[in-house]
């Protein structure tokens, strides 16, 4: 068996998982901005309760449609999710797309 990690592997791994963060983040960020309890907030984006508590897990791994469906029922570009703290989640108009 072959056990030799890649170099951007091993660069991903000892910088943490950025994106993912940035994702848990910026999904909090909506969550707080939206007034609403975790468990709200995933009736809200139409996913059990189980699933949007396992996003905020250093195990998840969200694929882009996921994030994109998850944007989509929360009324906000995906790129949102990666913005810097204290920036204004950009809320998308209704029928826009």
């Amino acid at each position: 068996m072959n056990t030799k990690v890649s170099g951007r592997k091993a660069a991903h791994a000892a910088r943490g998982n950025t994106l993912l963060v940035a994702f848990q983040d910026g999904l909090e960020r909506l969550r707080k901005e939206m007034g609403l309890t975790r468990c709200a907030f995933a009736e809200r984006l139409g996913i059990p309760r189980s699933s949007y508590f396992h996003l905020m897990t250093e195990a998840a791994n969200p694929s882009l449609d996921y994030i994109e469906l998850i944007a989509e029922r929360a009324g906000v570009e995906p790129i949102a999710f990666l913005g810097k703290a204290g920036q204004n989640t950009r809320r998308l108009a209704v029928g826009a797309r």
